[in-house]
């Protein structure tokens, strides 16, 4: 049925373009038919009503309304993946359903006008944009803030004072419509396969902000494994191939975010197609305007109705071409080459045996940082889990033109694996969200070495040995640790005492790697203000691992950081020339202590606590 009126109304792809009905000309008890795809790939037909036309701003467009009137449609409501879904009245295609309302007593949906998603395909595209795959950035509505990691930003002040928006409830997949009168698009269930499933409250939760309702896939990912061949960036497989030359407006498709050992696609349907040109979903992904992102078919396992809002279940196919345009009205794309993805890939070390997971992410500065996240996470899952019994040593490696990042910790707790995730996403997010210049990478990787045992320590007490220290001599430090449900030991700190160091007193800071950088962020705050992306990224090549007991002999003594340079120990003709009065900045930073000397004993877990003494330089001491 759904096949011979697509070939009555508009033919194959080389038939010229459907016409089209404006949503001027509709009229209230129209008859419509949808196309769509319930079960597998078959395009099938449900038939609906025009009810009317909201005419709308520059900002929401006109909304035509309809209510389905076809049992099947009934029984199965307006479901999440309908998105795209084309509408036709009197053969011509009248626009994509795209939205609805929560809670409703009858099947009435939102349709976006055809006028308005073909304006999309008059937008520019510029062959090479910023070289990424995906959009440059979302806008998630949520509080307006420069990201951060741990002690690091960008600038003094990095939240705005603007609130943030209460969170709507969510009940199933997608988010509940926190207004009942208000029309909203239709959420896009995000297929998901390969993911384990104690990783999938952690994924939904970094998901759900950016309007992405995860669901299982029904069954397998639909792809070759990720050790077997993919298709190249700018070229297609045969089988890709002609995939392309059937696909038709109705068909499921899918934009991919993540590729791989997991998979996760965002489901839609195709609307319109004019040869190698293609409109779907009748709204936006993230509404990220120009974009890369790779195109796929799909396939749909079942609807599941629910009270709520109900879902496609489905999976990604082959890839057919790359998503060129995400806008109000629709998503535009081009049928043919498929975008570069960034490879990303993730060890796990556990005992002698070594598992490797591969993956290929969208390079999106916000979605990037949590797809490694939950790639990783979801690796250590699929490999026996992190209890709290464990302790988790990972190393994350950012390769780039001319820059590479590597970065080494240790963590331990109730929860290590979620501990880990954000330890790993917090430096990219950062990096990405830089407001010098775009964080280009060739490739990541994640290594995570397993021990089976909560390593974790606290220092419970310091003493010195003596009471004074000769300039060039050595600072014995005797430190109590207690280690987690075990017992205390005692450590023997040798802290040097440079031989220029005047005599007099001083401050002694012993700790862990955590308590070390909050004490230097609050009196050294430029080694925590990065002012490029390569200083960022060479102050994360320098950081303290949390696996050591650390002790700092400090000075009060100013020190300036200006152009991500540390000038410590200044004398007052340098402070004057670096740091005048007269002058401040971004690129001037002030501190007031200086670290004379910094030790390290090397413990098997994480290390927590901190103390500071008053220590004494003597010219007269033994």
């Amino acid at each position: 049925m759904a096949l011979a009126v697509l070939s009555a109304w508009f033919g194959f792809a080389s038939a010229a373009p459907v016409p089209i009905l404006t949503a001027d000309r509709l009229k209230a008890g129209m008859k419509a038919q949808v196309l769509t795809v319930f079960v597998g790939e078959r395009i099938d037909t449900f038939s609906a009503e025009i009810v009317g036309v909201m005419s709308g701003g520059r900002a929401e467009g006109d909304q035509i309304v309809a209510r389905a009137t076809d049992p099947r449609a009934i029984r199965s409501g307006i479901a999440q993946g309908m998105s795209g879904s084309p509408v036709y009245v009197d053969g011509k295609l009248i626009g994509a359903l795209s939205g609805g309302w929560s809670f409703v007593r009858e099947p009435v949906f939102v349709i976006t006008p055809i006028a308005e998603m073909l304006a999309v395909l008059d937008q520019p595209e510029h062959s090479s944009a910023s070289g990424t795959s995906g959009p440059a950035g979302l806008d998630l509505g949520l509080e307006t803030h420069e990201p951060r990691y741990q002690y690091f930003r960008w600038s003094e002040e990095s939240t705005l004072s603007i609130p943030a928006p209460a969170a709507p409830e969510t009940s199933g997949p997608g988010a509940a419509f926190p207004a009942l009168g208000l029309s909203r698009p239709l959420a896009l269930p995000l297929a998901a396969s390969g993911l384990h499933p104690g990783s999938r409250a952690i994924a939904a939760e970094l998901l759900a902000p950016l309007g992405l309702a995860l669901t299982s896939t029904g069954g397998g990912s639909g792809r070759a494994s990720s050790s077997a061949p993919r298709a190249v960036a700018g070229k297609r497989s045969g089988s890709a191939a002609s995939q392309v030359a059937t696909i038709e407006p109705g068909a499921a498709v899918a934009v991919d975010i993540l590729r791989g050992d997991l998979n996760l696609s965002a489901i839609g349907t195709l609307t319109y197609r004019d040869g190698d040109r293609v409109l779907i979903f009748g709204h936006p992904l993230f509404q990220a305007g120009e974009v890369k992102l790779p195109l796929s078919r799909a396939e749909i396992t079942t609807i599941i109705p629910t009270d709520v809002s109900s879902f496609k279940l489905g999976r990604p196919g082959e890839p057919i071409g790359t998503a060129t345009q995400d806008r109000r009205a629709a998503m535009a794309g081009r049928l043919g080459p498929v975008p570069h993805l960034l490879p990303i890939t993730v060890s796990l070390i556990e005992a002698s045996r070594r598992r490797n997971f591969h993956f290929e992410s969208i390079e999106d500065r916000t979605l990037l940082p949590s797809m490694v996240g939950i790639a990783a996470f979801n690796s250590l899952m699929e490999s026996g889990g992190a209890g709290a019994g464990q302790t988790l040593r990972w190393t994350l490696r950012a390769s780039g033109p001319g820059r590479e990042l590597t970065m080494s910790d240790v963590v331990a707790g109730e929860a290590p694996g979620a501990e880990m995730l954000n330890a790993i996403s917090g430096p990219l997010r950062f990096l990405a969200g830089n407001p010098y210049e775009r964080l280009a990478l060739d490739s990541i990787q994640v290594a995570i070495e397993i021990e089976p045992r909560r390593e974790q320590w606290v220092l419970r007490g310091v003493r010195l040995a003596t009471a004074a220290v000769r300039p060039g001599g050595i600072a014995h430090v005797a430190c109590e640790v207690e280690s987690w449900r075990g017992g205390r030991r005692t450590v023997m700190l040798q802290v040097p005492v440079p031989h220029e160091v005047p005599a007099g007193r001083y401050s002694l800071f012993v700790g862990g790697a955590a308590e070390l950088m909050r004490m230097e962020a609050a009196r050294l705050p430029g080694r925590y203000r990065p002012t490029t992306l390569d200083d960022a990224i060479d102050r994360f090549n320098h950081w303290r691992s949390s696996d050591a007991l650390r002790a700092v002999l400090i000075a009060r003594a100013p020190e300036v950081t200006r152009s991500g340079i540390d000038y410590p120990e200044l004398p007052t003709s340098a402070l004057a020339l670096l740091a005048p009065g007269t002058e401040a900045g971004d690129d001037i930073r002030r501190g007031d202590r200086l670290l004379l000397s910094e030790t390290r004993f090397a413990l098997e877990g994480v290390v927590r606590g901190e103390v500071m003494l008053e220590f004494v330089v003597d010219e007269d001491a033994p």
